[in-house]
């Protein structure tokens, strides 16, 4: 059985590496670069339009098309498996992806042959937690606005959010969607001892309640939240899940984290909230263009804390990736 694998920046042969050990297993492994996603720049712009037109959106690397011809399994990171590496991979049985999106595979033309498709959920679901987390944190305590003050030589002691920072435990934080990641924000948030609202659109309250949690519906997790965290999946049900009505639901001095994507808040509309001072403030990691441009309006408030999209970012999530696909594989290979 061959098995191409298809490495870029993010996970670099090195990484890459431990695929091997399935040729114990019988298989045959070759490990390829993909020239075109060798920077970040090229990593985020392949990544934003895979996610936002789909797998043809970024072309195919032409060696992996070649490879793919006699290969039975195909395993990417963000690389495009589209229309034309199908087309030439006429044996293939399943595409593994290193991700927990496969938003990068045309799952349309797998479903009509049969090609199985394989990823990795929960890769950096603890990444992703923390980040949340510390988020929340640095947004109530002003960890990010200190410092940037004190690096401009000022002691700064008084915020936009000085007359409603709270302790954690007298907070209720109200988590949308409660997967893997949220799960793992629950689990992070109880030690902190704050009062927990969970609402999932997609999961029956009995579902929830059965987690341990307290259901609630969406509206009254907004109007009772003092942080309202999104850990939703992104797609045409949850696109600007969070918009003007919901805002406008929420308390003047609550939060919003969005560690999710972009697309699930519509961004004209928190830009409006946070200047009107509707609600408190924000704590993003995602937007809808990326990098953000210079022009941004978010830049201008003084109630955001802003990061360029590292919440997943961690020394262990693509090695991660790599250890729950490589488990996966050596199960079909036995």
């Amino acid at each position: 059985m061959k098995i191409v694998a298809l490495s870029e920046i993010a996970v670099p042969p090195a990484i890459m590496e431990p695929m091997r050990e399935l040729e114990a297993h019988g298989a045959q492994v070759v490990i390829l670069e993909d020239e075109s996603i060798q920077t970040v720049e090229a990593f985020t712009e392949a990544m934003i339009r895979l996610e936002q037109q789909g797998a043809d959106a970024w072309p195919a690397n032409p060696a992996f098309v070649e490879a793919a011809r006699d290969a039975d399994i195909l395993v990417v990171h963000v690389s495009p498996v589209n229309a034309a590496v199908l087309a030439a991979a006429e044996q293939l049985k399943y595409v593994a992806v290193l991700r927990s999106g496969v938003e990068n595979v045309r799952q349309d033309i797998c479903a009509e042959r049969g090609i199985k498709i394989i990823n990795a959920p929960g890769r950096s679901a603890p990444a992703v937690a923390d980040c949340a987390v510390a988020l929340m944190l640095a947004e109530m305590k002003n960890i990010a606005r200190g410092h940037r003050a004190l690096m401009g030589g000022k002691w700064a002691k008084k915020f936009a959010n000085s007359e409603y920072i709270h302790d954690l435990c007298n907070c209720v934080v109200g988590i949308i969607g409660a997967g893997q990641i949220g799960r793992k924000v629950i689990d992070r948030l109880r030690g902190f001892g704050c009062e927990i609202l969970v609402h999932d659109p997609f999961m029956p309250d009995e579902e929830v309640a059965g987690l341990g949690y307290a259901p609630v519906s969406l509206d009254e997790l907004l109007r009772r939240s003092d942080i309202v965290s999104l850990h939703l999946r992104q797609s045409e049900q949850t696109r600007h899940f969070i918009s003007t009505r919901e805002l406008g639901l929420m308390k003047p001095t609550a939060m919003l984290v969005n560690t999710a994507r972009a697309g699930i808040v519509d961004e004209a509309a928190l830009v409006e909230a946070l200047r009107s001072h509707s609600i408190g403030g924000a704590a993003l990691d995602v937007f809808s263009q990326e990098p953000l441009g210079a022009d941004s309006p978010l830049l201008a408030l003084d109630n955001v804390t802003l990061t360029p999209h590292i919440a997943g970012t961690s020394a262990d999530t693509c090695p991660n990736s790599v250890k729950i696909i490589k488990g996966e594989l050596i199960k079909l290979l036995q």
